[in-house]
């Protein structure tokens, strides 16, 4: 008997101890005293401070926060809303797989113990939180009742926790005269306040002047000897072209000339012995001399075929597999040798994003590879009419030179150049779009 009473004065002594550290916790902290210290005065495996109004885990014992995303997180979420409503949710109740629809018991064992306990945390106000009590062992009525005073104090503490001192919203606020006015003063101040326009566009680093090199003759892409953005020297090999056909036309152009040669030659033999066949060897001659020509013409056109560069640089192109086996015409360009030292910023602005720019503007380049750190150029070349991007938007081309920069962005870099135009009011610059639709619209 004195071991029964000693038992039951301890369990009261840790229920006024859980009481007060629940009423002393900061509102904060709350939540996990009362997942990781519930267990003093009744044993458990997990856990769950569960708020309803906002169907999430409050918290979970044994985490510092729980993880809404986790596995875990998502297969009890359901089941602790079907408890939730529940009839006998207003009080404490015990409850197991059974309890709860079959596509959600059937994963039970994998996540929880058997045996689950209930406990509605009751407010003034509302219930708006539930502790769920997960263990291996059946509850006895008594843990049932012990807990039931626990949850009022929970439900208390919680409730101080949310309270605050009210507040006086921002309407009421608005009422006030001095407030309305100062609030006026300050938007039209803003609106009239002159600001340096700005626009967004795409930018590229191009070169300077490059030397464009152009197919030499017709025919198709056999060989590419540089890749892109590859240093080539003055009279490397670049690419050539096929030159099967050319090669055939050397062949029968070689056998031609053979064959007037050996004609004329005969013919003048025969000149010595008969004075009648010479009118023909001028006639002769000059097919043999055109016969020549061929043959040193398709040689240069052979030599030709194989391109090579005329300067130093880096060459400039997008993939030789584009053009390998591609026909091509003479003067076609193919790619560009271009200086990497000399080099400009394209943008292009679109027609919908224009603003009063000047010759000399300031412009920012923010390059993909460090947007970080932009580099500063300027104005120096707008194109008189838009034409259409790759994307098929009508832009204009502007160019840009960079200033005080002793290390230039490599050949290629793309990213986004910020231009500064003239300054105007606040409220123009940010209704300046809608002004531009509505008075196309109006006729005065």
């Amino acid at each position: 008997m004195s071991d029964r009473l000693n038992h039951q004065l301890l369990r009261l002594t840790l229920l006024l101890q859980l009481e007060r550290r629940a009423r002393l916790a900061p509102a904060d902290e709350l939540p996990f005293v009362i997942v990781n210290e519930t267990t003093e005065l009744l044993p458990y495996r997990q856990a769950i401070l569960w708020q309803k109004d906002q169907a999430k885990l409050e918290a979970a014992s044994g985490v510092a926060k729980p993880e809404k995303n986790s596995p875990y997180a998502l297969w009890l979420k359901p089941v602790l809303q079907h408890i939730t409503c529940d009839p006998r949710a207003a009080s404490v109740m015990g409850f197991t797989a059974e309890d709860v629809p079959e596509e959600l018991a059937k994963d039970w064992y994998e996540w929880l113990p058997e045996h689950a306990l209930w406990i509605p945390l009751i407010t003034p106000s509302a219930s708006k939180y539930g502790l769920v009590l997960f263990r291996d062992n059946a509850w006895t009525e008594a843990e049932t009742q012990l807990v039931g005073y626990l949850a009022e104090t929970y439900g208390h503490a919680l409730a101080l926790a949310e309270a605050g001192p009210p507040q006086r919203s921002w309407l009421d606020r608005l009422h006030s005269r001095k407030i309305q006015l100062l609030i006026a003063a300050v938007l039209l101040a803003a609106a009239c306040y002159p600001v340096r326009q700005a626009v967004l566009a795409e930018a590229e680093v191009i070169p300077i002047k490059p030397n464009l090199v152009r197919a030499p003759l017709e025919g198709v892409v056999e060989t590419f000897y540089v890749q892109p953005n590859e240093e080539v020297k003055l009279g490397q090999k670049l690419f050539s072209l096929d030159t099967t056909q050319l090669r055939s036309r050397l062949e029968v152009a070689e056998e031609t000339r053979d064959i007037a040669k050996t004609e004329y030659l005969q013919t003048t033999q025969q000149a010595m012995l008969d004075p009648t066949v010479k009118s023909k060897l001028a006639g002769l001659k000059s097919e043999w001399d055109q016969q020549v020509a061929e043959v040193d013409y398709v040689r240069t056109l052979l030599k030709r075929s194989v391109v090579t560069a005329t300067r130093s640089g880096v060459t400039v192109f997008d993939d030789p597999n584009d053009w390998l086996g591609k026909p091509v015409t003479q003067g076609e360009k193919i790619l560009a040798v271009a200086d990497p030292a000399v080099v400009e910023l394209e943008v292009r602005l679109p027609m919908d994003d224009l603003i009063a720019l000047e010759s000399g503007a300031e412009v920012l380049f923010f390059s993909n590879i460090n947007p970080h750190k932009p580099l500063h150029a300027s104005l120096n070349y707008f194109s008189y009419r838009a034409t259409p991007t790759p994307a098929d938007i009508m832009a204009y081309r502007l160019k840009a030179t960079f200033t005080g920069h002793d290390t230039l962005p490599r050949l290629g870099y793309r990213g986004s150049a910020k231009l500064y135009g003239t300054r105007k009011p606040f409220i123009l610059w940010l209704f300046r779009k809608p002004i531009q639709t509505v008075r196309l619209w109006l006729t005065w």
